[in-house]
Parts: structure tokens; sequence; C-alpha cells
């Protein structure tokens, strides 16, 4: 199959007829080439024909139609070009250039369908924003150029162009924005250098005081070598700020800027002053700012990060310290540094990890050291023993201890006493909440001292003590010596007789002897308006549950306690007596139930 011409001249109707043949019947199928069939298209097809018609066509109806028939032996096509001949379609999209206060220059693209003529001339019209009628500015335009002139200065105007061939004036093609009549911008304000390295200059400037009646669409930067009269281009940017790379270091520049809009590029503002390239002394310093109070608190085993961000030019030498130890990277810690941080990371972190980290910053403007300190709570050590055991009675005792070396860095929240009985190996908890504050009831406390009640007569008991922190508990102590029983505090001492100088004392033995033999007794004396208790015997123990106590003075009254002794140790002091005066053989008195009578 062959390609056919078809020629239109509007109005009339397209009709395309071709014959085909083939076995089997193929299929037969009309397209387009460059557009999609109209839907006023028409096809009628048999197994030897095929029509298509298009009625009243128009310039869009022109254009290479294919026809294709197809069986299972091949395919064959044939293209029909059919020309339109009608007015031509609009121009290409309208720019424009040389934009000023009077006049605008139009440039556009000849249309995609000419019509089927050759294109003669073009139309150019203008209209004010303001307004709806179109004025003709050229009717016999043969270029696809123009300037328009006598525009009025600030006048917002609409453009549009139409082609015009044998057949007639075809669509225009409109600017969908007006353009307003300009001139040059204003110089941009105030070119600042903002910063340099070794190699380039960071420039920026602010807006001109006016854009000249069109918006700015961008910055042209220029520069020359101090002593040179020529200037070369820097770069091109749409931004108010400009890096200009690939400077030679220590020389000595100057820069300008000029803005653009539609009119052309503004008279250049210069910086105020040149500058000589290279990296600026600046002293190094590290923001701390995001690490409340410095310092960082972890449990062991988990990791910690010092994360900072530093700054200084030329970009500062790091350095990290543990203490006076210098810290270099290993398998747990890892040290990453960039030209504005610097990030310290120590994983599966233990106690001796603790301790204030330095950091160093060091370039040419100076060195300055910050510090971090790190805390790496751990489990506390084991209480400091040995553990005392005192004030042994029937049922109780008093246990005291000290605290850890070590607290794990954190303090110690409570502690944990156990009790064993002699001859088994099962601990027995005591108390799981002792704490460091006062405790008064069962279980008295006085900071590191437990009153232990509920023990049996006769038993023998061992004790430890295990510290608690946030981290866990410390290892418990070393079990302490089995408890020694002392024997109970004999009766308050009672007056049997007295003279101008002296008091005979008598008192009853302890109701518990603590499972020992008593050896004796300790009395103790005290003054009216003291607090120092003393012993007025000078052997070491009474034998017997009854004392004179000699060389008092008159009118001075007394108070006396007593306490009993085995081989376990001393018991706790009886309560106090009432005061007693010593008197002379004068005033008789008759001893009743323990109460002195005159």
């Amino acid at each position: 199959m062959h390609q056919a011409l078809n020629e239109k001249i509007l109005p009339s109707d397209i009709r395309l007829f071709i014959a085909f043949s083939g076995r089997p019947v193929p299929t037969a199928v009309w397209s387009k080439a460059d557009a999609n069939l109209s839907l006023r298209a028409d096809i009628q097809t048999t197994d030897s024909f095929s029509t298509l018609t298009v009625e009243q066509c128009n310039r869009n109806d022109a254009g290479k139609y294919v026809f294709t028939v197809e069986n299972n032996s091949g395919s064959k096509s044939i293209t029909f070009t059919v020309k339109v001949l009608d007015t031509p379609g609009p121009p290409g999209p309208i720019t424009f250039k040389d934009v000023t206060r009077t006049s605008i220059t139009l440039m556009w693209d000849a249309p995609v369908l000419d019509g089927g003529s050759r294109i003669h001339h073009y139309i150019v019209e203008k209209r004010e924003a303001s307004r709806r009628s179109w004025q003709v500015v050229s009717s016999k335009c043969t270029r696809q150029i123009f300037k328009v002139t006598d525009l009025a200065e600030g006048m917002p105007y609409y453009y549009r162009v139409s082609a015009e061939n044998e057949y007639g004036v075809g669509e225009p093609c409109e600017l969908t924005e007006p353009v307003v009549a300009t001139e040059e911008p204003a110089p941009p304000k105030r070119l600042d250098i903002v910063d340099t390295t070794k190699s380039s200059v960071v420039l920026a400037w602010l807006q001109p005081d006016h854009d000249g009646g069109s918006r700015i669409t961008g910055y042209l930067l220029e520069m020359k070598q101090k002593g040179s009269d020529t200037w070369t281009g820097a770069g091109q940017t749409k931004q108010l700020t400009f890096t200009v790379e690939g400077l030679v270091e220590n020389a000595e520049y100057e820069f300008r800027v000029k803005a653009k809009n539609d009119a052309g590029y503004s008279e250049p503002r210069e910086a105020f002053s040149s500058v000589i390239v290279k990296e600026p002394q600046i002293e190094p310093t590290a923001d701390l700012s995001d690490i409340s109070r410095q310092l960082i608190t972890c449990k062991a085993g988990s990791t910690f990060t010092i994360d900072i961000p530093i700054s200084g030019r030329p970009t500062p030498k790091v350095t990290w310290k543990l203490e006076e130890m210098r810290l270099k990277e290993t398998e747990r810690v890892t040290i990453k540094t960039t030209k504005d941080r610097t990030t310290l990371t120590v994983k599966d972190s233990m106690r001796g990890d603790s301790g204030k980290y330095y950091l160093t910053l060091e370039n040419t403007a100076g060195v300055k050291t910050f510090t971090v300190t790190v805390v790496v709570i751990g489990r506390p050590g084991p209480v400091t023993g040995p553990i005392e055991i005192s004030s042994v009675s029937a049922d109780s005792c008093v246990l005291t201890w000290k605290e850890p070396e070590d607290d794990g860095g954190s303090d110690i929240t409570n502690y944990i006493v156990e009790k064993r009985e002699s001859g088994t190996t099962a601990w027995q908890l005591v108390n799981s909440s002792v704490k460091r504050t006062q405790i008064k009831v069962n279980y008295t406390i006085y900071d590191t001292r437990l009153k232990v009640t509920g023990l049996m007569e006769g038993c023998q008991y061992q004790f430890r003590v295990t510290a608690v922190n946030a981290a866990g508990n410390s290892e418990p102590s070393e079990a302490s010596q089995y408890m020694l029983y002392t024997p109970a505090s004999p009766s308050v001492p009672r007056v049997v007789d007295t003279t101008s100088h002296s008091i005979s004392l008598a008192w009853s033995k302890p109701t518990y002897d603590g499972g020992a033999d008593l050896l004796g007794y300790v009395l103790e004396m005290k003054e009216e308006g003291s607090e120092q208790w003393y012993r007025p015997h000078t052997t070491a123990t009474l034998r017997n549950a009854e004392f004179t106590v000699t060389g008092l003075k008159t009118n001075q009254k007394y108070q006396f306690r007593v306490a009993a002794t085995n081989v376990n140790g001393m018991s706790e002091f009886s309560e106090s007596s009432a005061e007693i005066e010593p008197r002379n053989s004068l005033f008789q008195r008759k001893i009743i139930s323990g109460a002195v009578l005159v």
C-alpha cells in the first residue's frame, strides 16, 4: 500500500475510501499518526473495503491518517496525508525581553498548523489590563519578533499575536498575565562579607529599595583582585546569599552584586571593603547546654553517649580524657568527630567508667577544656564489718554495722537483715526495709543500728546484712559471731539507810541471768543538775546486791542506777532512782515499799 494525498477546502467533508483483500479476511483499523481520531470520525468497514468520513472538517482534522489491515499472514498499512485549507492555528507561546519604562520586545513561535497555506504576516495587539478592548500595534509584522513602543510607564498591558494566511486570520495566542513597562531595578542594599575560608567567601545582601516595576528575577555577582580594573563574573543566584569558591588563599578581593529584572541589570552595589581570603581565627568552644548540670548517670552494663556541639576556626583538634587517662577507640569506646560536633560512646559500661571526662579543643586561636561527670551506677559493695552485737537480753539484741565502702554510685536506700539459728543453714528474714533514718518500732534503727526482738531465750543466732541501692543488692556481709546473752537489768536501787554523808542502797537480782552465773554489779550515780554518771566504788564490780555510798555532801541530792554482769557482758542499766538527799540520824526514817518517809 502507498501514501495518498487528500486536500480539503473548508467547509467540506473528509472521505477516505480503500479496498482490500486477504485470506483469512483481515481486520481493519483506522488511526491518526499525530493525535487521536476525532469523535466526529465515522468508519464503515466490510470484508473488502473501508470508509472513514469526517463531516465539516476544520484545521484540527488535518494530518496523517493510517489504515492498517492484519491477519495471521501479516499486516499492511497505508497513510493518507490530509491538508485542511483553513486559517492558521495560534502562534507558539509569547515571550518578551528588553522591558523598559516605555517599550517591550515580544517574541513567539510559528503556529503548529499553518492552515495548508504559507503564513503571510502576524497581527500584534495590546490592551491595558483595566480595559477590555484590544488595540492593534502592527497588522503587517512579517517576523516573529516585534518591539512595542509608546507604552505608559507603570501601566500593565496584555499582548496577543495572530497569524494570517490566504484564507484569513487565525486564532490568537495571548499572554495570561499582564506585563508592566519597567526600568532596571535599584541596586541591592548593603553587600556584606559574612564568612571566609582559605578558598571561599560567603556574601549576603538585601533586596533593592524598588524593583523597577517588575519582579527581581536574580542577582549577578562579580569580583576582582585588589589592584585590578577588570571585573569578572563570580556567579548568579536567586537567593540573597552566595558562596564564591575557588579563590586564592591570602589574596585580597573586591566584590559587587547587581539585581536583575525584565528590563535588565541594576547598577552594582560594592562591598564596603575588600577581604583577604583566609581561614579566620576563632577560639574553640563547646555547647554543653543539653547536658543537665554536666552530669550523665547510667546503669552498669548499659551504653552512655556524650554528644557535644563544637565550633572554632580553624576546626579544632579534639582530645578526650577520663580523669588523667587519654581515651582511644576500643571495642567498647568509640569517638566520632566532625567539624561541628564530637560524640563519645561507651558500651557495656562499668563502675570503672565513672569519673570526670575532659574534652579538650585546640586550634591556632586557643585551647579550651570542658568537663562532663559520668556516674555509672552498680550494685553496692558489702557492708563494712564486722557486725557488732550488743545489749543482748533474753529475747533481743542490738546489731551495729558500717556502710559499704562503695555505694555503687547511688545512695543506699535500705538494708536487708537476716538471722540464722545455730545448727541450721537456712537464713530467715528479719527486716528487708531497714532505712538509714531512724525507726522506732520493734525494730529500732539508729542509722546503722537495728534492735532485733522476738528471739528465743537460750538459742544461738548469727546475723548478716545486705545493702540495697537503685541498681540492686550487694553481696551479704560475712556472718556475725553467734550472739552472747547478757543478764536482764536489776531492779531500781532502793534506800536502806542514810546519814548526813552517806546513803545505803539495795536492789533485787535480775529476772534473767543470760544463761550464765552473775559475776556482780556496776553501780552509777550522779548529782542533781548534772548529766554525768560515775561509779562510787573502786572495784570493777560489786559482789553483793547492796552498797553504801559515803563521802556525800549535805543538802545535795543524788540519783542511782545499777547493772548486772555475767561472762557475756553487762546488762543495760536499771531505771534511775528518785533523787535522794543524805540526812543525819536526827531525822529518823522508815522505809515503806521503797519510798522514803520523814
